[in-house]
């Protein structure tokens, strides 16, 4: 009978409050690493005699806090958070229209943003001088997503003229994360596991870690963005060990 250990499992994270009020679990996520470790510290009294000089009289193993390793390379905005120490909120911008919105062209071909963003593509209805005279769409660019507008080089509009802008903007909803807000982030870990050696299924749960990110979130990276957090584990209140494992023996 084998009694290797091989696990493939479904994770849940609980990002929980600064209080540790559990906000609901996420997931299942894309866990590639959870590593939990138990160190302890050796303490030894040395001998000081002549003939046992500096051999250990008694030695003593006192535990430390356990750690935890997580690396997930699903990100959704929840996970993203963690990973830059951020958190999250709620984007609906309903649709409008700008009427003769005044913007001065800034120098040396840069953009100047505009009040709105995600610009209708065909909303540009009027683009004027400050004297109502229109001008031609081969004189400026656009850029709709950020809504930035800058004037083309060699045309005829000069830096710092001021035009006239009308146009539409699209809805926007979404998920904003907000980073760098956090010290840390506390969790809760729960595995929904198999073990592959055996066929058995278990469970897996660390009740509460602190934990930050290890490495920097690369938004340019030519692989999946892959975000590693690590941390203590907590004996939290009514509990007995920081974490537990339960391997299921299945019925007969």
């Amino acid at each position: 009978m084998s009694n290797g250990l091989l696990l493939s499992g479904n994770i849940y994270i609980d990002r929980l409050s600064a209080t540790g009020v559990s906000q609901g679990k996420i997931g299942p996520i894309n866990v590639t690493q959870l590593a939990i470790n138990t160190p302890s510290e050796q303490v030894t009294r040395t001998s000081k005699k002549k003939a046992t000089y500096g051999q250990a009289l008694d030695s003593v193993s006192i535990a430390q806090p356990a750690t935890v390793a997580i690396s997930i390379d699903d990100q959704p905005a929840d996970i993203l958070a963690m990973a830059l120490l951020g958190d999250t909120a709620t984007i609906n911008q309903g649709s409008g229209d700008a009427t003769d919105e005044l913007v001065t062209l800034l120098a040396n071909g840069r953009w100047t943003p505009l009040a709105n963003k995600n610009l209708a593509s065909a909303g540009i209805s009027a683009l004027l001088a400050l004297d109502d005279s229109p001008i031609a769409a081969t004189e400026y660019e656009i850029n709709y997503a950020l809504g930035l507008i800058r004037a083309k080089p060699g045309g005829s509009l000069a830096d710092g003229d001021d035009i006239k802008l009308t146009y539409q903007y699209n809805a926007l909803t979404g998920t904003k994360v907000k980073g760098g807000i956090k010290s840390q982030i506390r969790m809760n870990i729960t595995g929904d596991m198999t073990n592959l050696a055996t066929g058995n299924p278990g469970t897996l749960e660390i009740f509460e870690a602190t934990v930050s990110p290890t490495e920097a979130v690369d938004f340019m990276a030519s692989e999946f963005v892959s975000t590693t957090l690590s941390g203590n584990c907590k004996l939290v209140d009514g509990q007995d060990a920081p974490f537990e494992y339960i391997d299921v023996t299945p019925a007969e």
